[in-house]
């Protein structure tokens, strides 16, 4: 192969073009290039015979050889390196993944032979129980849409758009290859339709054309889960951003047929934020309690309130998170948006298994204090409690904790000062909400 010929495959350049690309006519040149007679300047047409040839040909083995020793080193790092992109085998290898892999469960099933259960749905910060049958049923799901008119803040009410009349709305627990029967009755007396989007459904919209309801319709759909997972959904029907921005998402928990390891509690705890304009003066002078959404500062992506569960105080003064000393604690944790994404994390504890973006199949992180959850993503996240005590839940962009974005777990239990103490009492500071 020519030199000219091994250049043009490393810098995707013709030859010629690298002449004009390297002219000193050219102030636009790379200075990688063309800037030293000791780099790939070489390539010139001012550079000839052989000379030039023993150069150029030095240079191209030693990019050669730097490529090379890079892919070396990553294979190092990463494990066997595949160029196809597989390993000639799928067999799941026990050292690095100790659950086992997935196999998609797309077989035909005739829905209407399937036995018919309820599903049990709970508001946060609850969970619905285990499932525990080995088979698959036909999991039916009651929604309803409507408007509330609730606390936001301690100071400002806000009407909230709703599934079941919570936001977020309720969780919802089914098992890999069940038939999900939703069935969405739209009782908003506003007019505004509404539908399901679920990100555990597969098919256009994931369920939303499907599942549009105008007021007073009732929409029912059927969805087979194929995928084990923690999922969120939500409204969409246009314009979608608002909806969410109005409280319509909530937490769907796919459970693999192999379910996580068993923990002593569950929790469901959700992150969003509202956009609202300033309090309006009314006739009396005063300010009014309640507040109405702002589509300005929401495109703008500049949240009045940042929040657990709904409003302030959902996971501090009105339901805490409870555990007791040795106990385990799993946190089903979504981020419903619209906007920002939250950088969860629980002050005092570590995720000793964290099951990231939802993922409940590959092998959980280990020990990780932090974790990203985008808009429209989730995660879990177990802990075990050690020493008793008030943990506090944080999205740790730490200045949301002025918005409302702060929860507690109260961990009850006697106190373990072989693993934390100290000869002085605790003095934690006056009004703080992160140790209170």
């Amino acid at each position: 192969m020519r030199v000219s010929s091994r250049l043009r495959a490393f810098t995707g350049r013709p030859t010629n073009e690298l002449k004009r690309f390297c002219n000193p006519s050219n102030t636009g040149a790379s200075n990688l290039w063309c800037s030293s007679p000791k780099r790939l300047s070489t390539v010139s047409s001012n550079q000839t015979g052989h000379q030039g040839q023993s150069t150029r040909l030095k240079y191209a083995i030693l990019l050669s050889t730097s490529a090379a020793t890079s892919w070396f080193l990553y294979a190092r790092q990463q494990g066997t390196v595949y160029l196809e992109g597989k390993p000639p085998s799928q067999e799941a290898d026990p050292k690095r993944n100790p659950r086992p892999n997935f196999h998609l469960r797309d077989d035909k099933i005739d829905i209407d032979k399937l036995p018919k259960e309820k599903a049990i749905l709970t508001t946060a910060p609850d969970v619905p129980p285990h499932i525990s049958r080995d088979h698959p049923v036909l999991l039916q799901v009651d929604l309803e849409t409507t408007t509330k008119l609730s606390q936001l803040t301690s100071t400002h009410k806000y009407e909230k758009w709703t599934f079941n009349d919570s936001s977020p709305g309720p969780f919802i627990r089914a098992r890999v290859g069940d038939v999900i029967e939703l069935s969405l009755t739209n009782r908003d007396e506003s007019g505004n339709p509404h539908n399901i989007d679920s990100h555990g459904f597969l098919g256009p919209g994931g369920g939303a054309s499907i599942t549009t309801a105008s007021e007073g319709e009732t929409k029912t759909a059927h969805f087979k889960v194929m995928y084990p997972g923690l999922f969120i959904y939500h409204c969409a029907a246009a314009p979608v951003p608002v909806h969410i921005a109005n409280g319509m998402y909530g937490l769907i928990y796919v459970q693999p047929e192999d379910d996580l390891p068993p923990v002593d509690r569950e929790y469901y705890v959700m992150q969003s934020e509202f956009y609202h304009e300033p309090p309006e003066k009314m006739d009396n002078g005063r300010m009014s309690p309640e507040v109405e959404f702002s589509y300005p500062n929401a495109q703008r992506e500049e949240p009045s309130v940042v929040v657990f569960n709904g409003h302030e105080g959902a996971v501090t003064t009105d339901k805490p998170l409870k555990a007791r000393l040795d106990e385990t604690v799993r946190i089903f944790f979504g981020n419903a948006g619209p906007n920002l994404t939250s950088s969860f994390h629980v002050i005092g504890s570590n995720f000793h298994r964290l099951y990231r973006d939802g993922d409940v199949t590959s092998p959980p992180g280990q020990f990780v204090s932090t974790t990203p959850v985008p808009p429209g993503g989730a995660t879990i996240a177990d802990m075990k409690m050690v020493v008793p005590g008030t943990y506090t839940l944080v999205d740790h962009a730490i200045f949301r904790i002025e918005k409302g974005a702060i929860g507690y777990l109260n961990v009850s239990g006697p106190e373990r000062p072989d693993f934390y103490g100290s000869d002085e009492p605790p003095n934690p500071c006056v009004g703080c909400k992160l140790h209170p």
